[in-house]
């Protein structure tokens, strides 16, 4: 298109942003009189604010929390109301209404905008993420060796011990290692081993992100021509992918069909759930492939965030080291490191979710989109279409529920299960309304059990392997980056590793 089309666009576009602005102040003061704003107010103010909320200019969800705890409150988003739910009751509102009020997927296809950049029907019918919980995760136990093999290869390879000090870039070493771990566990090998195959997961992954923060903030009749110019690359992505799935796919079923349905060293992963589990209307090459990447992209991206937190974390708190590998080489000596061995390492598990409490999630959490009408505990009501969130960040930085919120304390909730002889409350995959990291309630994130397993696995063979330090000496943690509503790992610091000293 010509600059002169591009410009007639960008007015056309500012115009109506403009204009979605006023109506949504004139619905704000005609509906929501009685709900706390939080955020810029007048003609434009829902225009201003949502723009300082995404660059990050003002953070009206911890302003609302901090003057407005226990209640419920408004903040600036343009074409669609986000309402805010702070304290218990408020939350346990929301835990307790049933799917055809308050949905969670119908907030994760708004916010993905999934019509545009996966399927339409993608969410209708989320089967893929049902499959990480009950094959990938019920069956862990038997999976774990594989787990575990891809584990050492993956960092021999990727981090090779030496006897000096080697710098290795934190943020793309952590996703290498997740992608190759995770896709041993989807589609197997060799594919998991493909650099292509894992480029593209990483590329898509980024992909969505970025096309669907600009999609959402796209009037609906603009969607299709702003989604079709900006995110070609989706499509493009999506066919390379398709390259590396369909031999794998040809594979199986001519196996399946000259030696039956039950095939000697059929995998047990996720492309054959996927194969024989789906709908028929789902059993295409490109079906599969669209929810292998869905799949993998709600799986990798927050594992390997947390992934390089916790060793970011490890090499600013060295002193914390020598008591974890005292926990841990015991259980290791004696039954090596298996799905049953991690489960004892407490301490392990504390500092992790130390880490995931102050470094993990994002400023929301428990998303939900209002399907019918609905009113809280305390009378207020918000109204079909409009979006909830509740807090994350400002509940795990809340020195009601932890004291010294804002420091890292790697044992805290190792101290917590000892002294109240509580082995479940205090675990990293356990949820409640003061740990919001895996959402709460039912709606749970599914896969917080695997990616348990993954850190845990991970940090541990660090752990018995390595010797890690900051690359400065400073020893001033590299700073989180924020993109919109969540915090990410610094993408261009690096960490130091070396063989372990004392290791033979």
């Amino acid at each position: 298109m010509s600059s002169s089309t591009w410009l007639t666009l960008a007015v056309a576009l500012i115009s109506l942003l403009l204009a979605r602005s006023v109506i949504d102040e004139r619905i704000i003061r005609s509906k929501y009189k009685n709900v706390i704003s939080v955020g810029p107010s007048g003609m434009f103010g829902t225009l201003i604010g949502t723009f300082q909320l995404l660059l990050g200019y003002r953070d009206f969800i911890q302003e609302g929390y901090e003057k407005h705890y226990g209640k419920l409150f408004r903040i600036p988003t343009l074409f669609t109301m986000t309402f805010v739910v702070t304290g218990h009751d408020l939350l346990e509102d929301v835990r307790k209404a049933s799917d055809d009020q308050l949905s969670l997927y119908g907030s994760i296809k708004e916010g993905m905008q999934t019509d545009y950049t996966m399927e339409p029907h993608i969410l209708d019918n989320p089967y893929h993420f049902r499959f990480v919980h009950l094959s990938l995760t019920r069956d862990l136990g038997g999976r774990f060796p594989e787990l575990r093999e891809e584990v050492i290869t993956a960092f021999s390879e990727l981090v090779p011990p030496t006897d000096d000090w080697t710098s290795f870039p934190a943020w793309l070493t952590g996703k290498s290692i997740v992608l190759r771990v995770t896709n041993k566990l989807f589609v197997g090998p060799p594919l998991c081993h493909d650099l292509d195959y894992n480029d593209i997961n990483d590329t898509y992954s980024d992909a969505l992100v970025k096309t669907a923060l600009i999609v959402g903030l796209t009037p609906d009749f603009l969607k299709p021509i702003v989604a079709s110019t900006l995110y070609f690359y989706i499509p493009k992505t999506l066919k390379r992918a398709m390259k590396h799935v369909a031999p794998l796919v040809q594979e199986r079923l001519e196996k399946e069909r000259t030696f039956g349905k039950d095939w000697p060293g059929k995998p047990n992963d996720l492309l054959s759930w996927l194969m024989e589990k789906a709908p028929e209307s789902d059993k295409s090459v490109r079906a599969i492939t669209i929810r292998l990447l869905a799949t993998m992209f709600a799986a990798y991206r927050p594992a390997s965030m947390a992934l390089t937190q916790a060793l970011f974390d490890l090499a600013t708190y060295p002193s914390y080291i020598p008591e974890l590998r005292a926990e841990i080489e015991p259980i290791v000596k004696e039954k090596g490191i298996t799905k049953e061995s991690i489960n004892k390492m407490y301490k392990l598990d504390s500092f992790i979710k130390e880490s995931l409490r102050l470094r993990g999630g994002g400023k929301s959490s428990m998303p939900r989109k209002v399907l019918k009408d609905f009113t809280f505990s305390d009378g207020n009501t918000v109204y079909t279409g409009s979006t909830i969130i509740a807090t994350g960040y400002a509940i795990h930085h809340d020195a009601r529920h932890y004291p010294d919120p804002d420091e890292f304390d790697g044992f805290r909730f190792a101290r917590l299960r000892e002294a109240e002889n509580d082995p479940v409350r205090y675990q990293m995959v356990s949820v409640g309304p003061t740990y919001m990291m895996f959402g709460n309630g039912r709606h749970a994130c599914p896969g917080r059990f695997l990616v348990s397993a993954l850190l845990k696995t991970m940090l541990a063979h660090v752990l018995m392997t390595y010797d890690v330090k900051l690359e400065q000496d400073d020893g001033v943690r590299p700073p989180d980056k924020w993109f919109t509503f969540a915090p990410a790992p610094n993408e261009t610091a690096s960490l130091m590793f070396r063989k372990r000293a004392n290791l033979a």
